[in-house]
């Protein structure tokens, strides 16, 4: 899988595609529907809030996946890298092989800290001067990043903290393998935990909870739809 050469190489550093998978509307249509609903809560016009939800929710998945590739062309080990929008969400593919246990720390942590950089500057437009139920709207997908953040840095496959995890483990001994078997019983463990966790918050805040919701779904089925292309 791991490719090499000039043009592999050259390819990298100047574009990274973006490509369209099955379904790939789906999430789009999905944060559409949960911004609607929120929408009719609030008092936000149905179509203002659909947009903002399809177009908002899906940069934000892509914001996530450009955050572990940004970092991910600073290593000579990964070749080439794409993004692909799915029915399930969006996913980073990377081609090569980590080094040592900091590159995939760094790679790891990146996209959690692109979408709470995200969700930071889409709340800063909050003070800016727009109807109530508008700015309530803006909030919701402030959180919606804080969200995609948060549930990323959950140590279960195949979250980015898993990939964290991994990376500080595998530095600390020096072993990858050793380091994947800790993690392996974490996983199992944030598998038990999350779901019920998920239902809670849905029962108490059903906007943010159906998606945080709805990206926990996307993120679990990455695990047997992309069984691995790449090690993010």
């Amino acid at each position: 899988m791991v490719s090499s050469g000039q043009t592999h190489a050259l390819r990298f550093r100047r574009s990274v595609p973006v490509t369209l998978g099955r379904g790939a509307v789906a999430p789009i249509l999905g944060f559409a529907a949960v911004f609607a609903a929120f929408g009719a809560q609030t008092g936000l016009p149905l179509a203002t809030a659909a947009v903002l939800g399809g177009i908002g929710g899906t940069s934000s998945l892509l914001v996530h996946e450009f955050g572990h590739v940004r970092v991910a062309r600073r290593f000579e080990g990964i070749h080439s890298a794409s993004v692909s929008l799915l029915w399930l969400g969006a996913a980073t593919h990377l081609e090569g092989t980590y080094k040592r246990g900091s590159e995939q720390t760094r790679v790891a942590i990146a996209g959690p800290r692109a979408s709470f950089e995200f969700g930071l500057s889409i709340a800063a437009l909050a003070v800016l001067p727009m109807p109530l139920p508008l700015r309530e709207a803006v909030i919701m997908l402030a959180l919606l990043n804080v969200a995609i953040g948060v549930l990323n840095l959950i140590p279960a496959y195949p979250l980015d903290g898993y990939k964290l995890m991994v990376g500080l483990l595998w530095s600390a001994t020096g072993s990858r393998q050793s380091a994947q078997r800790v993690l392996g019983h974490l996983g199992r463990a944030a598998r038990v935990v999350v779901p019920p966790a998920t239902a809670l918050l849905v029962a108490a805040k059903p906007s943010i909870g159906l998606s945080v919701a709805l990206m926990a779904g996307t993120l679990f089925a990455q695990n047997q739809l992309l069984r691995k292309p790449a090690e993010r």
